[in-house]
Order: structure tokens, then C-alpha cells, then sequence
């Protein structure tokens, strides 16, 4: 876990880098983003025990953001890629994604931005074809923050361009 801090009351957002071998979430301030909480996971299961798995995890760091939850005003997630072979697969994992984002708001309200790969490359590193270690030096070089997990550098780039309409660079 990478953890900077929330302070209660401001306007939050969650990047979600849903993935079957390395699920990051990242929930970054509004005001400063350098604010935030990054957790990674790597579920040890596969098949349906994995997806229970994740949901719990995602579950379980929903709740830790509960102080949160009035103030969390977007969700952004990142797209599969129709083309993989694992593409059925990530599906699941998406839906999962989805449903657990539903059933904890309890309202409509909560349907995260699907971001594609390419994408969130190009925003965070500034070009679609970026390779991770781009990615990883391309956040510490525009954000200031160094994450070791690229998919915590994913997750909280997701989180970035969720808010970007808000937070002044």
C-alpha cells in the first residue's frame, strides 16, 4: 500500500487498474492529488475463487474509503482489450469489477469511465504505445510521485484523468 492521505470532506477519485495479475486501486484528492491511497493486489487464486477473491479486496478497500463515500465523485477503470485471448476472462473480471462498484453505492450514479490501454498511456505518458518502465518514469516526471508497481502507477494515472476537468495542473 502507498498511502499519502485523504482528508475527509474533499471531493476524491478512483482509478482501477483491473487486472487478473496485478489489481491496483488508487484513490486520489481533488485539491492535491499528490494526496492519496494506492493499494495493489495479486489475488493467489484462480478461475472463480480469483474473482471472488478481487471482489473481496475491492470490497474490503471500499470500506477503508467509507469516510469517503459521499465525496468519491467519479470512478474510472481501465478497458480490456477486445483483441486478447484472455478477453472472455477479463470480461468476467470487469463485470466483477462493475457489480461490486454497484453494490457498494447502491445507486446508479456509479458507472466508472472505461478507459482504454492506449489511451491512458498517451494521457499519463504521452504516447499510446508506451512500454511500463515509459509509464513509471513518465508519472514521476510530470507528478513527482515514484510508484514501484505499474499497475499502482496505472491506477492512480486512471484516477488522474478521471479528475482531470477538476484539478488545476
Amino acid at each position: 500500500m502507498l498511502f499519502r492521505s485523504l482528508k475527509k470532506g474533499e471531493p476524491v477519485f478512483i482509478g482501477i487498474d483491473q487486472s487478473l495479475t496485478g489489481f491496483a486501486v488508487s484513490a486520489i484528492s481533488s485539491k492535491n492529488p499528490k494526496e492519496h491511497i494506492t493499494w495493489v493486489y495479486k489475488s493467489p487464486y484462480f478461475g472463480i475463487e480469483r474473482l471472488v477473491d478481487i471482489r473481496s479486496f475491492l470490497e474490503d478497500h471500499f470500506n477503508y474509503l467509507n469516510e469517503h463515500k459521499n465525496t468519491i465523485k467519479d470512478i474510472a477503470m481501465e478497458g480490456t482489450v477486445l483483441a486478447s485471448h484472455a478477453a472472455l476472462i477479463l470480461g468476467e473480471l470487469s463485470a466483477t469489477v462493475r457489480l461490486t462498484i454497484f453494490d457498494y453505492f447502491n445507486d446508479d450514479r456509479r458507472f466508472p469511465l472505461k478507459v482504454p490501454p492506449m489511451t491512458l498511456k498517451k494521457f499519463a505518458a504521452g504516447k499510446g504505445n508506451s512500454k511500463k518502465q515509459e509509464m513509471l518514469l513518465q508519472i514521476y516526471k510530470r507528478w513527482g510521485l515514484e510508484f514501484l508497481d505499474d499497475n499502482a502507477a496505472d491506477a492512480y494515472a486512471l484516477a488522474r484523468l478521471v479528475s482531470k476537468t477538476t484539478i488545476n495542473e
